[in-house]
């Protein structure tokens, strides 16, 4: 039998009842309650994946500095990627071509779209455009494992998360775990429903995955990401002005939506690094 892996990206903001940065924010009195929440979640989506028969399981924590997932209760076997280890043009977080699929779970909607705690990876980014695609988290990683060969099968967000995964990718399989009603606020699932539909999904997405392809938006891929004004963009501008089309908008052209992110991602460090 063909060997079955599957490597999850974690988030925090589409998990049950979230509808606060307060309840996500490390070190914040709410977080702890949506850490749990956080977890067994992620703990159902890993079960159902070896009830339908997955071989091997992987997990990169996304959200804020990558130290949400509680070791202790991961199942032996199920290697976790802390501390958000940047990409690289030849690593994607522990991607690769040998997996069978993609998971995001607990993903949201991107910045502009006015749902639940909406935004593109930081409060900082306006908004990304591939090859004049705009993108968010769920597009940008799906895109990231298309360069891998890699489909995205199942993706555990909110329903505006879930509406922006299908748009993308219209035969991938969603959990919404609450209904957008606005940016702070949403009609939310008790978590018990939530954790058997979490299970049951990612149960049938090893067992037969949707019939979704790998997202390949071409070659070579044009980057463009507009800031939102600020200390943030003021430092990277400093540093990397000669990537800057417009005041606040930087364009990158690579082979790989990987090659881009990654070379992105050091400019980030970079600035950050720079500000006092």
């Amino acid at each position: 039998m063909s060997q079955k892996k599957f490597h999850i990206r974690c988030d925090m903001e589409g998990v049950t009842g979230v509808v606060s940065m307060c309840q996500v924010t490390p070190d914040h009195s709410e977080y702890p309650a949506a850490n749990e929440w956080f977890m067994v979640e992620l703990l159902a989506l890993i079960q159902g994946l070896f009830e339908g028969d997955a071989s091997e399981v992987s997990v990169y924590d996304e959200h804020w500095f990558g130290r949400n997932v509680d070791l202790s209760r991961i199942p032996a076997g199920v290697n976790v990627f802390c501390g958000k280890p940047p990409y690289r043009a030849d690593w994607a977080g522990g991607l690769d071509s040998t997996h069978s699929g993609l998971i995001l779970h607990g993903f949201h909607s991107m910045a502009g779209s006015g749902q639940t705690l909406c935004h593109t990876y930081e409060h900082d980014i306006q908004s990304i455009t591939l090859n004049g695609i705009t993108v968010g988290e769920i597009g940008l990683e799906a895109a990231i494992a298309g360069d891998w060969g890699v489909p995205l099968l199942l993706v555990v967000a909110d329903s505006a998360g879930a509406e922006e995964a299908r748009k993308i990718v219209p035969d991938v399989a969603t959990v919404a775990t609450k209904i957008s009603q606005a940016v702070d606020g949403a009609e939310c699932f008790p978590l018990l429903d939530n954790l058997e539909a979490i299970r049951n999904a990612a149960r049938q997405v090893a067992a037969s995955p949707p019939a979704t392809t790998p997202l390949n938006l071409g070659d070579p891929i044009v980057m463009e990401c507009a800031f939102r004004s600020g200390s943030y963009v003021e430092a990277l501008r400093s540093r990397e002005s000669r990537y800057f089309t417009e005041k606040n908008t930087i364009r990158l052209t690579g082979a790989s939506t990987t090659a881009v992110w990654s070379e992105y991602w050091q400019m980030k460090l970079s600035a950050l690094a720079a500000q006092p």
